[in-house]
């Protein structure tokens, strides 16, 4: 509980909420869904601003990818009908597993579940990882200046304490919000970059139940060019644990010749290699050894159910085109 909460903002502007972030006498933090933060013990929290009404629960699409706003839901997530088929269903299979409880899934945004990180232990997180997804933050400032009366041929009246509000934009690798993103920093939209199309995603998990939250999680993307894996992307993670690329995996990958059949030694070879030094951090629900053991297995189903994909469709693909 927020029990030393003073202040409550339901803010309308975008422009409002950045400059009651950016104060230093008052701690402030934004208010999406509520299911992390009304459940945390801070007590240094003394302001929240309602994002509610800032029209930022939105899913659109362009050339590039997709635009999800921070006040998409998961269970929006769930629904879309433009994930069904965006990256084989991975967005939207991840927001499912983030929690089994449709009631947080109507409440949970994606905003605020890349704000919270790991303490979410969503998912979600994983599979945006693997998606090389970004963040793109906003903040803002208000200064005051003071306007000189002009000239005499550019006559004007002096004014003083004229206040102008700014704000700057930048974009965070989603890897690297919990470390790069400062407190004064409004998250307004993940950015998707869109798979090609003969590519394949996967989504696998281990938990103690099917509700529980996940021991340890993978997520795969692989895109096929010509006859070799041209972009390979393998992300792990689970419950109070930063989602890990594992590059040298994906390095060992990227570049070689497509297996069809699959050659499942020489995949688990590589395997074998590039997770030599994958040292996940211990869980309660898990131990470190636990879960680099069993993630090579699960490494092992997410990138052999991707590769399948991603041969069904550059075969599917080369048909049309020829």
């Amino acid at each position: 509980m927020l029990l030393e909460l003073i202040e409550y903002h339901w803010a309308e502007d975008i422009d409002d909420v950045l400059l009651l972030l950016g104060r230093l006498d008052v701690k402030t933090v934004p208010l999406a869904g509520g299911t992390y933060l009304l459940g945390i013990q801070d007590d240094s929290i003394e302001a929240v601003v309602d994002l509610r009404d800032l029209e930022l629960a939105y899913i659109s699409e362009d050339a590039r990818g997709l635009h999800i706003g921070a006040m998409t839901t998961l269970q929006q997530l769930v629904e879309s009908p433009l994930l069904k088929d965006f990256a084989t269903g991975l967005l939207m299979r991840s927001a499912s597993a983030s929690s089994s409880s449709r009631l947080i899934r109507n409440s949970a945004t994606i905003g605020g579940t890349i704000g919270a990180g790991i303490k979410s232990h969503a998912d979600l997180l994983t599979a945006l990882v693997a998606l090389d997804a970004e963040v793109l933050v906003r903040s803002g400032s208000k200064t005051q200046v003071d306007l000189s009366g002009g000239t005499n041929e550019r006559p004007g009246l002096s004014l003083a304490g004229v206040v102008y509000k700014g704000k700057q934009e930048r974009r965070i690798p989603c890897r690297e919000v919990t470390i790069e993103r400062l407190p004064g920093e409004l998250i307004i939209e993940a950015i998707v970059p869109r798979p090609s199309l003969s590519s394949g995603a996967s989504f696998m998990r281990v938990s103690r139940t099917p509700a529980d939250v996940a021991l340890l999680n993978a997520a795969a993307v692989i895109e096929i060019e010509g006859n070799s894996y041209r972009k390979v992307r393998l992300a792990m993670g689970g419950a109070s644990m930063e989602p890990e690329r594992l590059l040298a995996v994906e390095r060992l990958l990227e570049g070689t010749p497509v297996m069809n059949p699959l050659n499942s030694q020489k995949l688990l070879s590589l395997l074998q290699e590039g997770m030599a030094t994958f040292r996940p951090p211990a869980d309660l629900r898990a131990s470190s050894s636990y879960r680099r053991v069993s993630g090579m297995g699960l490494a092992y189903r997410a990138l052999e159910e991707a590769m399948n994909i991603a041969n069904w469709r550059s075969m599917v693909t080369s048909e049309r085109r020829s």
